[in-house]
């Protein structure tokens, strides 16, 4: 009696069907997890901004602006939102805000204020994806933190 080689078509349709369930299975999942990190790299990104604009503010001792928009452009300006430009760039996630016109002014003591004011005004920034969005959140004192 000779043994067969080789696999029945009804194997192969078999390790097909379990491949295509595991694949169906996974890419939703993976999809999820690819938003998460790129919400959380969106928000390192802006926390990284918003503590470079405060810097430039102490160093210089000048106002420093920063203006973003709903879809998560942002641009940092010296003195007012009209003001020249120093640094800008792309969160890739959308942004909304408690701050008005979506921008806030740093000024020389650090402290994070309305553009245009001169009181110092606490405020998030929210950035979405990966199910539960996150913030970047700015205090009175001038402590910026992600949560």
């Amino acid at each position: 009696m000779h043994g067969q080689r080789g696999s029945t078509l009804l194997e192969l349709l078999t390790v097909l069907a379990v491949t295509g369930v595991l694949a169906a299975i996974a890419v939703p999942s993976a999809s999820a997890v690819r938003r998460t990190f790129a919400a959380a790299s969106a928000v390192d990104r802006l926390a990284l901004a918003l503590r470079s604009a405060q810097a430039r503010a102490q160093s210089g001792c000048a106002r420093v602006c920063v203006r973003l928009d709903a879809d998560g452009g942002f641009v940092v300006t010296d003195g007012s939102e009209d003001g020249p430009v120093v640094e800008q760039g792309e969160l890739n996630a959308a942004v909304a805000s408690n701050y008005g016109g979506m921008a806030v002014e740093f000024a020389p003591p650090g402290w994070p204020c309305l553009p245009g004011s001169a009181s110092p005004r606490a405020g998030r920034f929210q950035v979405a994806g990966g199910g539960a969005g996150r913030e970047v959140v700015l205090q009175l004192g001038g402590c910026i933190r992600c949560e």
